[in-house]
């Protein structure tokens, strides 16, 4: 049988270690009360964030790398609605759309001992286990699930050690497939992979 292939963005796994899981998460701003400066762009379930010096999250793209801190995973998000409507999403769909100057709450998956599973975007095999790699696509998404469209970018990976967003730890082959054996040439392969580089996890601020 065909891998699934079905992208989603980063999806809450396990942790590393023998740590109880409770996948839990986080309550962040992306706006102030009062303010106005929530990011415009818009944020997906299973996307990448940033913190950012002003005190609030932003989408983070795959050309930042592994060199970009991140925060964690965006899990979806609370704010009030342009007609006043306090409205829980799976995605951020961008300051214009709430109601100016009001509170906005992202929740983040940010565990820096956090695993994830992600779709591969092209052939994994077992080789490229421990090595490093970046997101493909990170910054986009579907409003018709408010999940993220981001995928692992094969093309991209690397012996450990590389400036990358993440490291593949291991494969969640029996989830890549509804029967059968995993395809490892082609595209639909679940890895497990370890954000790289975590705010949490440095000992300087933004």
């Amino acid at each position: 049988m065909a891998n699934i292939d079905a992208a989603f963005g980063l999806r809450p796994y396990e942790r590393s270690g023998s740590n109880y899981n409770n996948q839990g998460v986080n309550a962040y701003p992306i706006n102030f009360e009062g303010s106005s400066s929530g990011t415009t762009s818009l944020i997906w379930t299973g996307t990448p964030v940033i913190p950012l010096a002003s005190g609030l999250i932003d989408i983070v793209g795959a050309a930042a790398g592994g060199t970009v801190p991140l925060l964690g995973v965006f899990m979806g998000c609370k704010y009030i609605a342009t007609d006043g409507t306090p409205t829980w999403a799976p995605y951020w769909p961008g300051y214009a759309a709430i109601k100016p100057s009001t509170e906005a709450i992202a929740y983040v998956a940010d565990n820096p001992h956090a695993l994830f599973v992600i779709n591969a975007d092209g052939a994994l095999p077992d080789s490229a286990l421990f090595a490093n790699a970046n997101f493909a696509t990170a910054i986009t998404g579907t409003n018709t699930s408010g999940y993220s469209l981001g995928e692992l970018a094969t093309a991209t990976i690397a012996a450990p050690g590389a400036a990358l967003n993440c490291k593949i730890v291991g494969f969640d082959d029996e989830a890549s497939v509804s029967e059968g054996a995993v395809d490892k040439t082609a595209a639909g392969r679940l890895a497990i992979v370890k954000l790289n580089v975590h705010y949490m996890d440095s000992t300087s601020g933004i």
